[in-house]
């Protein structure tokens, strides 16, 4: 290590914990703030996904239960991750979206990474996420496929899908500072990105001359993935898995050089 390098390191790492610590109390202050006087706190973002799946399983529970072996538990549980993703990925996001623009007076007033805020917003969400879905999650793959492999990679199918939801989080918060209308047309995209996804219909359903299609959705190919790891028994289709992570990967990579290319006008325009 050179010279220059070592000096560097020794000034990026109290900066990247300075960061840090910034988009934790951020944070947990939208947590506070989102929740004060609610006596479930957190727990509430439980409710959503909950009562969606049995009003899925209600409705779709007997005619796609034929798609699960018969089974309507089976149907549950997919239904279920569909809902936690697709819900995860479109609140976040949208939170995410306006951060920058939101706090520019601070950005005005003191010295901060502005990335601090799309971050901090969707930190808040992957927290909620992190004590309520994603736990119950594990334990249902160990329950459903009894795979140890499979439980294992459920928490790296996680991690990608928080990484996704960074990549398009970080994106939108920086577009969404030059093109206003950004908020609006990120509603119909996420719209579209819902309903191409198998949230509550089997991946079977979709016409073979649609499927090419909606493989381009990453929300649908975390869907995959997620169920791969907690619904599949037999051999583990690791290629999905692969593909997700690498999809995310790349967004997430691409997410922050755009940001990096826009960040340098944000004082001028919020």
């Amino acid at each position: 290590m050179t010279l220059t390098q070592s000096m560097w390191s020794g000034l990026a790492a109290p900066r990247l914990r300075r960061e840090a610590e910034l988009v934790r109390i951020s944070a947990i202050r939208q947590l506070k703030t989102r929740y004060r006087g609610s006596t479930l706190g957190v727990f509430w973002s439980f409710a959503n996904p909950l009562m969606m799946t049995a009003i899925y399983t209600a409705i779709f529970g007997t005619a796609f239960a034929r798609y699960y072996d018969g089974s309507i538990a089976r149907y549950v549980v997919s239904a279920f991750v569909g809902v936690v993703v697709v819900t995860f990925f479109q609140q976040a996001t949208t939170e995410a979206l306006s951060s920058v623009v939101a706090n520019g007076g601070l950005l005005n007033k003191i010295e901060l990474a502005p990335e601090t805020f799309p971050l901090a917003a969707i930190g808040a969400h992957v927290f909620q996420q992190a004590i309520t879905t994603f736990p119950l999650l594990m334990l249902v793959s160990a329950l459903v496929t009894r795979d140890p492999l499979r439980v294992l990679l459920v928490p790296v199918v996680l991690a990608a899908v928080v990484l996704l939801v960074v990549a398009f989080g970080v994106a939108l918060s920086a577009v969404f500072v030059f093109f206003r209308d950004a908020g609006n047309l990120w509603g119909i995209i996420g719209f579209v990105l819902w309903l191409t996804s198998p949230v509550f219909y089997p991946a079977a359903l979709v016409p073979p001359s649609v499927r090419p299609w909606v493989m381009w959705n990453p929300v649908a190919l975390a869907i995959s993935s997620l169920r791969e790891v907690t619904l599949e028994r037999g051999t583990l289709h690791g290629l999905t898995v692969a593909a997700f992570i690498g999809v995310a990967a790349v967004l997430l990579a691409a997410a922050i050089a755009l940001f990096a290319a826009l960040r340098r006008d944000f004082i001028d325009l919020v």
